[in-house]
């Protein structure tokens, strides 16, 4: 069976931070599977370009394309340098027929995908900005965050920007900023060094429980 360094060295690439893999629209002839680094993906909306998800060591992308054959649904951006190892059409195939364990993989992952993604349209239908403000907060938590003694940090720069793309609110930086302040006030959040850090995972959800509440039973 070959090591993880020989499958790189036959199939693997580099990506240079802020380097463009693919662009929504192009055509699909390969797929990719994340060894180290992160990867943004993106898509186009009347708003302008919005965050989908961040990927990242053992995520894998661009696979529908290879399936279907249609041009690239989103566009993928390397965050950080990006090692992946990229498969053409030839080869998934022939491991798609060949393992059934990766095939698994996928189809847990892609169903996994589904229900992220439901999560996100739920959220971006609220219309309370101070919940979906919250939810977002919450949502890359539990995915990306990891508890060290200052709080819970993100493996990726979590600026005011990115949250507030990933809120669907880039038009409204402002009250995004404003939200952010009374999260701090409430010792919620913390910043470092333009990062967001989330101090209390425990109280945000609790402010989120609130901001249900309300919205349920009035004033």
């Amino acid at each position: 069976m070959a090591t993880a360094q020989e499958i790189f060295e036959r199939y693997g690439k580099v990506y240079p931070s802020g380097t463009t893999i693919f662009k929504e629209g192009d055509i699909g002839e390969e797929m990719f599977i994340i060894q180290s680094g992160q990867v943004k993906i993106t898509k186009k909306t009347n708003e302008g370009e919005k965050t989908l998800v961040i990927l990242s060591e053992g995520d894998f992308f661009g696979e529908m394309a290879v399936i279907d054959r249609e041009p690239r649904s989103a566009s993928a951006t390397a965050i950080t340098e990006t090692k992946c190892i990229v498969l053409n059409q030839e080869v998934f195939e022939s491991t798609m027929q060949s393992n059934i364990h990766i095939v698994k993989k996928i189809l847990r992952k892609m169903s996994s995908r589904l229900r992220e993604a439901n999560k996100q349209i739920e959220n971006l239908l609220v219309k309370d900005h101070n919940r979906r403000v919250a939810n977002t907060l919450a949502l890359i938590a539990h995915k990306h965050g990891s508890q060290t003694s200052r709080g819970i940090v993100i493996d990726f720069p979590l600026t005011i920007r990115e949250l507030a793309d990933a809120a669907g609110l880039l038009g409204e930086m402002e009250k995004v900023k404003n939200i952010l302040d009374k999260l701090a006030k409430a010792k919620i959040i913390g910043f470092e060094r333009e990062q967001i850090v989330i101090l209390s995972l425990e109280n945000l959800e609790k402010f989120i429980k609130y901001l249900e509440m309300k919205e349920e039973f009035g004033e």
